[in-house]
């Protein structure tokens, strides 16, 4: 019987547990692991930093039946830039759910790499963060097997039409003069956004983060990936409420 389990993992969730302990979830290659870090929050503890939220290390885990007790470990990324970075910290909360609330304990190494690959540019302000944000939804819709149909239009065939319309509803899009029935989940794109798209869901990882969207383009962009995540799901993210509170905060006049 298996007693002890050498992985890299990234903390997405910490809860205080008893006087000192704390209780961490994992994202793995293999899923997300559950693991107690024994006298983690003691002062001066030598676990402390690794086992805080979005550090990624090299984790020795020991095996008591159903459980998992942290042995040892070693970190291999902090991602400091989120920590000074309110909004980043925010983002990175609301991926910390999606991915809670959808990973399974199956293996799905791309989703590990999917979720640090956003943490790098996060913390390293490398992109806007509304673009962070949807690379991050619409990749992990597609790892997830729910990735939108976005060759070509449902109707007439045609690859890049000057007036595609995203339609979330169906996952595909058509051409603004195929559409007979307009629908309120219908984003009226432009064909950077669709290009985009395409990229974000076909594209190696390595080239994943690597193109540009500007002003109405981007707006769009982002307002159909959200839509995309909340209506495949079916769920309802506090901390993307919290997010947009903190990116766009209401004026007191």
């Amino acid at each position: 019987m298996q007693t002890h389990l050498n992985l890299k993992g990234l903390v997405i969730r910490e809860t205080a547990f008893q006087d000192a302990d704390k209780i961490i979830d994992l994202l793995t290659e293999d899923g997300i692991r559950t693991v107690r870090a024994r006298s983690a929050r003691k002062p001066g503890s030598k676990y402390a930093a690794v086992t805080q939220l979005f550090s990624y290390g090299d984790f020795c885990l020991r095996c008591s039946g159903d459980r998992l007790f942290l042995d040892s470990a070693v970190s291999l990324n902090l991602f400091f830039g989120i920590r000074n970075d309110l909004d980043a910290l925010a983002l990175a909360s609301y991926f910390s759910e999606l991915i809670r609330n959808t990973v399974t304990n199956q293996p799905q190494p791309q989703i590990l790499r999917l979720y640090l690959l956003a943490l790098h540019h996060l913390s390293e302000h490398s992109r806007p963060l509304p673009q962070v944000k949807s690379v991050f939804e619409l990749r992990l819709m597609t790892e997830l097997g729910m990735m939108p149909n976005l060759v070509c239009c449902q109707e007439c065939m045609t690859y890049l039409p000057k007036h595609p319309v995203l339609r979330v509803r169906f996952a595909d899009f058509v051409c603004r003069e195929c559409r007979e029935i307009a629908d309120n989940h219908d984003i009226p794109a432009t064909e950077a956004v669709l290009l985009a798209a395409r990229h974000v869901v076909f594209t190696e990882f390595d080239r994943l983060f690597q193109f540009r969207l500007k002003g109405k383009s981007a707006d769009l962009f982002a307002q159909y990936t959200e839509q995309y995540v909340l209506h495949r799901l079916g769920m309802h993210f506090p901390t993307l409420d919290f997010y947009h509170a903190q990116c766009n905060p209401q004026s007191d006049d």
